[in-house]
This record gives structure tokens, C-alpha cells and sequence, in this order.
């Protein structure tokens, strides 16, 4: 699972300034991966406020080189799985060539197709707003590792929930108590019906 934070949207003028990632394995978080990312130049108020990255915190930060080999090392080959992955793929593609020239060439997944796949009736599909629908607590959003610790939550409910959910009662174990250290979201609301079978997850399970 990953998410990057960037001054921008594009990649060709924009920068990353956060790379975070989680490695899943038998559907539980085996390892963590976040680093921050000195920019050429200073991030603007903005993107200070949607994130909470100052640049007084990029400061020290280290280099982008530096972090992406030792982002690209951690993922090898394993399947990039996020909420609208494909653009943060392309800055890291970009990146990865231009600062490390390494080619990334890892499968990746959307999450938020998967949803729009499985929950059609599904209007908005931005991230807050799915956390939302399958009551699963964002406290930092729009910093990357909280951003791959709720997708990879959606990401389970996903692949192991079919029919109709209440989801405080029973996806108490995507609930993001161990990380954050709360307890159920306050999310009383019910998720939409999932009526895709399980199966069809089988070939993208981690």
C-alpha cells in the first residue's frame, strides 16, 4: 500500500515531498515505510494546510534521491496497491528515472476503482469520503503513511465483506485503534451493499 504528498499535481513540475508505504502479507502489516522529502524549493501555504507538512519540517529532510532507493528497495517487486494510485505512480515513475534512474515497473491497483466496481451506487469515491461510508477513522489525512493505513483498511473490507455492513459493529478489526491508539470511529452510518463475491479478490490478494 502507498501514498506520496507533492507540491503539486504534475509531475513533470511538481515535487514530492512524502513517500509512505505499508507491506501486507497474509492480510496484516508486516513492515511500515515513511520518509519525508527536501524540496528544491519551499512548499507553498496550501499545501501547509491540507497536509501539515511546514517547511521547517523539509529542512532536514532527506534528499529525494536518498529516499526514493530506499523507497524502491522496500517495495521490490510487490504490487503498489492505493486510492488513485495511478497518479501517484506517475510522479514516482518520473522521479525514480529522473533522480535514481531506475525504472519502476511494479503492478499496481486502484482502490477507488475496485470501490466504484463493487459499489456503483457510490457518488463520491474520494478517500475521506469512503473512510466515511465504512466508518474508518482518518486522524492525520493527507499524510501519506495515515493515507496507507485507511486504504489499506478499505482495502480488506473489500476483499472480506460481502452483503450489507454496520460498519462499527462488524469491521471493528479495520478500525485504526492499534495505530492511532482510539477507539471505533464515531461513524454510525452503513456501508453500501458489496455484491461482488469474494473470489473475485482472490487474484490481487496480498
Amino acid at each position: 500500500m502507498i501514498d506520496i504528498e507533492t507540491t503539486g499535481f504534475s509531475p513533470h513540475n511538481c515535487e514530492i515531498i512524502e513517500i509512505g508505504a505499508v507491506k501486507v502479507r497474509d492480510n496484516k502489516i508486516v513492515s511500515v515505510f515513511q520518509m519525508l522529502c527536501k524540496p528544491r524549493n519551499p512548499i507553498s501555504s496550501y499545501i501547509t494546510s491540507l497536509t501539515g507538512i511546514t517547511n521547517n519540517m523539509l529542512a532536514d529532510a532527506a534528499p529525494i534521491a536518498e529516499v526514493l532507493s530506499a523507497f524502491t528497495a522496500f517495495i521490490g517487486d510487490l504490487i503498489l496497491i492505493g486510492h488513485k494510485v495511478n497518479a501517484d505512480v506517475n510522479f514516482l515513475y518520473d522521479h525514480c528515472k529522473l533522480y535514481i534512474n531506475h525504472d519502476l515497473t511494479n503492478d499496481f491497483i486502484d482502490i477507488r476503482e475496485l470501490f466504484r466496481e463493487r459499489q456503483r451506487s457510490v457518488l463520491n469515491s474520494q478517500l475521506t469520503s469512503l473512510c466515511e461510508k465504512c466508518a474508518i477513522q482518518n486522524t492525520n489525512a493527507h499524510r501519506a503513511l495515515s493515507d496507507c493505513l485507511v486504504s489499506n483498511n478499505l482495502y480488506q473490507s473489500l476483499k472480506y465483506h460481502q452483503g450489507s455492513l454496520t460498519c462499527v459493529d462488524e469491521l471493528n478489526t479495520l478500525i485504526l485503534a492499534r495505530e492511532f491508539n482510539h477507539k471505533h470511529s464515531p461513524y454510525k452510518k452503513k456501508c453500501q451493499h458489496l455484491t461482488t463475491s469474494r473470489d473475485q479478490f482472490a487474484r490481487i490478494s496480498l
